[in-house]
């Protein structure tokens, strides 16, 4: 097949329904098929199973089958269209948003489906672009194109720049982000008020916004993934695109989106390792490593927004650690510190989508692994008595409960947010668009209760 191929149709049907006819593929693999021709010039994939799996591992399954399938036929700008007999709709809702990443279309998408899916399209889009042109001029300027009276409520934006960020005392996201000028430190909020509920506290949607991370004076290299260091601002774009997802549907409670933003560049205005800087909620902060910038400005985010805004609960997302990706593996994001409200709706979520998810409670260790000797704390942290490396996507979360004050939910996603491995159902190179899926249906359930 070839470019003029017009519709790929994916098929899943029970074990023992496989038709006889057709060209056998993918026999003796987890998944058992054949691929059929259709009229016009288009192929019809059947794939037979018990389909009584995780939709996790049955989205990773079919992506492989699918991914033989296309370098056989040479399928390009196909046309998808997903028919389940009798399966579960939600791993076809799931197969459906995979194949129209791999492909860049799809048929018969439900209204709510195709929300998500430009959703999550805006959350790649954000973080594939060039580091040079998505600056944190650009992010903050999108922020502030949220602003104005919507149906149901309004939202009401601002923008701290350098000079508000020092007279309020945010010292950290200022020494990470002063030597460049190009994406100088910004600091982006929005605030979601539904009408009749403005006066209640906020749920706060917090987002990593470094827009390239060179290391810093600890020059990041080649092996620590800098030359895909665009993707570190893809917690702001988890968050944004999850806020103006939810206000467009009108969420019923008050939100309160927050990204600090800047560039990690090496000059003479960077952080020097071995400084100590006051943060916003007064704590000193040796910069033991000039590449653990992250927790640096979501820490002075996080502080400040509290302090002004009160909310009820912080949703944190970031690509914190490439210890996430090493410890957790290419497809899973750990979750830090979920209370049990929120740890079952993603639970519950998770499964619908197939985006998997790894929960972790506080435990004192870490929390005291990152204390210092000559600061309050250090923005590198370690087990005590113990190798300075280990457990460094937990000894990091723990380094926000030290600013932290109301509950606070952290989600490292270095891994799951870009497809290191290659074989992320559906995704060719660069962003996955996970896990947002998981999140939004969660924060909706929330919503409604």
């Amino acid at each position: 097949m070839t470019e003029s191929t017009r519709l790929f149709r994916l098929r899943l049907v029970a074990a023992d329904s496989l038709p006889a006819q057709g060209f056998p593929i993918a026999n003796g693999a987890p998944l058992t098929g054949r691929i059929l021709e259709l009229e016009g010039g288009g192929v019809e994939v059947v794939l037979a199973g018990a389909w009584d799996e995780p939709i996790a591992s049955l989205r990773w399954k079919v992506d492989q089958v699918i991914r033989r399938v296309r370098r056989l036929l040479d399928l390009r700008e196909v046309k998808v269209e997903v028919q389940p007999d009798g399966i579960d709709s939600h791993l076809k809702v799931a197969l459906q948003l995979d194949l129209r990443r791999a492909f860049g279309s799809a048929e018969n998408l439900s209204d709510e489906t195709r929300r998500y899916a430009e959703s999550e399209d805006l959350f790649r889009r954000w973080v594939n672009e060039d580091p040079a042109v998505r600056t944190s001029h650009a992010i903050c300027n999108d922020v502030l194109e949220l602003a104005g009276p919507r149906e149901g409520g309004e939202v009401i934006c601002e923008v701290l720049d350098e000079a508000r960020l020092e007279s309020l005392g945010l010292n950290l996201l200022l020494a990470v982000g002063r030597a460049s000028e190009v994406s100088p430190p910004r600091l982006a909020i929005a605030r979601w008020l539904p009408a009749g509920r403005q006066e209640e506290r906020p749920l706060m949607l917090l987002g990593k916004g470094i827009t390239f991370d060179t290391g810093g004076i600890n020059v990041k290299p080649y092996e620590s993934f800098v030359s895909h260091m665009r993707n570190d601002m893809a917690g702001a774009a988890l968050v944004f695109a999850a806020f103006k997802h939810l206000v467009d549907a009108n969420y019923p409670k008050p939100l309160l989106l927050v990204i600090p933003t800047c560039e990690n560049a090496v000059g003479e205005r960077a952080m020097r390792p071995g400084s100590v800087v006051r943060s916003y909620r007064g704590l000193k902060v040796k910069i033991d490593h000039t590449d653990a910038e992250g927790r640096l400005i979501l820490a002075d985010g996080l502080a400040y927004a509290e302090d002004r805004f009160h909310p009820a609960m912080t949703l944190c997302f970031a690509t914190l650690t490439t210890a996430a990706l090493q410890a957790y593996g290419h497809l899973a994001t750990p979750v830090h510190f979920a209370t049990p409200e929120v740890e079952a709706a993603l639970s519950e979520a998770s499964a619908l989508t197939g985006e998997d998810l790894h929960f972790f409670p506080r435990r004192p260790w870490h929390f005291e692994g990152n204390r210092d000797d000559e600061a309050d704390l250090k923005n590198t942290a370690k087990l005590t008595g113990f190798m300075p490396a280990s457990a460094g996507s937990r000894n990091a979360a723990h380094f926000f409960l030290h600013f932290a004050r109301e509950p606070f939910v952290h989600s490292d996603i270095f891994a799951s947010t870009w497809n290191w491995g290659g074989d992320h159902p559906g995704t060719g190179f660069g962003a996955t668009g996970t896990p947002l899926r998981t999140f939004l249906l969660a924060l909706e359930s929330m919503g409604r209760s």
